[in-house]
């Protein structure tokens, strides 16, 4: 738990050094070349929402544009995940200046370290307040961690979803070459974004919330879940669900047969198998494929 006194250090500076920070133009891989696994991230839960980490590969069932494929790999719940976190925070919102000590910090970076519990002593960037270089951590994070062994991978951004105060929404960053890589990334990007007031952000292009509309974008085409939580209120749940999702996802593999190169979109659908009980799936649902 992070006390006062840590707080004021944290939003000044990185509380972790995260390792691949100093690997800079690092670009994420397409998964979809001739005679590559499609990896397929699936979190499963009962109808309290509460993960299931015991179904074997046996009880699901993957199709591809509504045909199905054979299971060529199967990671199943509890074995380790390779985990990023990236905290990027604007002054536009909750936070308004380093340093800052009240509840509302508080409780953004307890849910930073609530979700850390999902990996095995996973490293952590912290942006400086206020800078306007998220989407280059975003890229060289999923380039990182795409290398690293192992299915079970996963970058969580978590972000207010503002731009830098003081830039105008028609010079605000567009991140073209990022949202492509997210089409063909090995590492479902998590979007969770804390936030104040009665209702959640609307993320709008073109406006103060547009790295909030980039984001929601990277986390739908790499398979992600995008979630808000409200400081004082739900973020602390909204927090340790995406934590125990994490932790007790599937991760399921096969090789398409549809070996065309026609810069399209393939439908992924993921079933339990009726016997194995009746669960709630969030799971990745298409992939796409470059042009050759």
């Amino acid at each position: 738990m992070l006390n006062a006194r840590n707080v004021a250090t944290v939003l000044a500076v990185l509380f972790l050094v995260l390792s691949f920070a100093a690997l800079p133009g690092v670009d994420a891989e397409p998964q979809t070349a001739a005679g590559d696994l499609i990896y397929v991230p699936v979190m499963v839960t009962d109808n309290k929402g509460v993960p299931v980490a015991t179904l074997k590969e046996a009880d699901f069932q993957l199709l591809e544009d509504n045909k199905e494929q054979k299971i060529a790999s199967f990671s199943p719940a509890g074995e380790p995940v390779t985990l990023g976190i990236i905290l990027g925070l604007s002054a536009r919102g909750p936070v308004t200046s380093p340093g800052q000590r009240d509840r509302t910090t508080v409780d953004i970076l307890n849910a930073v370290e609530t979700v850390r519990g999902a990996g095995n002593s996973p490293q952590v960037e912290q942006i400086p307040l206020d800078a306007d270089t998220i989407f280059n951590s975003v890229t060289t994070a999923m380039g990182f961690i795409s290398k690293m062994p192992g299915a079970r991978k996963a970058l969580v951004v978590i972000s207010d979803g503002f731009i830098s105060s003081g830039m105008q929404a028609s010079n605000a960053p567009q991140p073209k070459a990022l949202i492509e890589a997210s089409k063909v990334s090995l590492v479902p990007v998590h979007f969770l974004a804390p936030y104040t007031g009665s209702t959640p952000p609307s993320w709008q292009e073109g406006s103060t919330t547009a790295t909030g509309y980039y984001l929601e974008q990277i986390a739908e085409f790499s398979g992600g879940e995008v979630l808000t939580g409200q400081i004082e209120n739900d973020l602390k749940k909204v927090s340790e669900g995406m934590r125990d999702r994490l932790k007790n996802q599937y991760v399921l593999g096969y090789k398409s047969p549809n070996t065309a190169k026609d810069g399209k979109w393939r439908k992924i659908t993921v079933k339990v198998n009726p016997a194995a009980g009746k669960f709630k799936l969030i799971a990745k649902e298409k992939y796409f494929v470059p042009k050759g």
